[in-house]
């Protein structure tokens, strides 16, 4: 069941950044794959919120950032629990072609168009609740972060966090332009004070801080030729990305991008993509 999405708000200040819808399209396959790592963990989580509940009131479920609905269609019908949705993010256009669940795996949803502040006031007494977001915490800055930390343990939320991506991205075979780009390209996912490749081990010393328990799971991507369209855009963004940050190097980036489309189309190249999960068990022995 879906419900309509609140009115847009003023939302400066607070993860306005635009991401394309096209874009979340195309990663949506190697996100699913990489998020198999962490089906143990979502177990628990299901099971947790299935202890935690109070007569027949679903768990609620908030998804920050929530784009085209990716984090939703992998993750609920992975949860055994009654449960319902409300799909939050800054960008109407989003929330408007986001992927509806088959009738198997329907559940309440509602979509509202909203900033990470919101969490607070969206969760109010509700309990049990599932904090999640999928590919967010690298756009935050320390601010955003540090209130979505802070209200998932002073609230006692269980929370599943991700596809945050640590810098760490190996290409094979090496190229000498590599280093350059990778260096121009965190700068850049580090601009305005976000939190970029640092985000998801910032984020977990704030929850720590916080008092919540902490688990990390390793969803690097793993990509190569059988996935030719979807790596020509993220070799393609991540030098645009890189001449953004630094001008100078416009030529050889476009040179670095010829050789690294030439090599994928002759199935020569492999590419790992480090990104990390950061799962909350209210309950659970914490772990490094």
């Amino acid at each position: 069941m879906e419900r309509d999405s609140e009115e847009p708000e003023d939302s400066a200040g607070l993860v306005a950044r635009p991401v394309a819808a096209d874009w979340l399209t195309l990663r949506r396959e190697a996100d699913h794959r990489a998020r198999e790592r962490t089906a143990p963990i979502v177990d628990r989580i299901s099971e947790w919120l299935t202890s935690q509940q109070n007569g027949d009131e679903p768990a609620l479920v908030i998804d920050l950032g929530s784009g085209t609905g990716s984090n939703q269609a992998w993750l609920a019908p992975r949860l055994a629990a009654p449960h319902e949705w409300v799909l939050v993010d800054h960008d109407a256009s989003l929330l408007n072609v986001s992927t509806e669940l088959p009738d198997e795996h329907a559940v309440p949803t509602t979509r509202v168009v909203g900033t990470v502040d919101r969490l607070p006031e969206l969760i109010g007494s509700r309990a049990p609740v599932l904090v999640t977001c999928a590919a967010l915490l690298d756009l935050l800055s320390e601010q955003e972060a540090a209130l979505i930390a802070e209200t998932i343990a002073s609230k006692g939320a269980a929370a599943l966090l991700s596809l945050t991506v640590t810098g760490e991205v190996s290409l094979a075979p090496q190229d000498p332009f590599d280093a350059a780009i990778t260096s121009a390209f965190d700068a850049h996912q580090r601009r305005e004070d976000l939190l970029g490749p640092d985000g998801a081990e910032a984020f977990a010393r704030m929850l720590r801080a916080a008092g919540a328990q902490v688990e990390m799971i390793a969803t690097d991507w793993d990509l190569d030729s059988a996935n030719t369209k979807f790596v020509e855009r993220y070799l393609s963004d991540r030098a645009q990305a890189a001449v953004e940050q630094d001008p100078s190097m416009r030529e050889d980036a476009a040179e670095w991008l010829r050789r690294r489309s030439g090599q994928l189309r002759a199935g020569d190249l492999t590419v790992r993509v480090g990104h990390l999960d950061i799962a909350c068990v209210p309950g659970s022995a914490p772990t490094a």
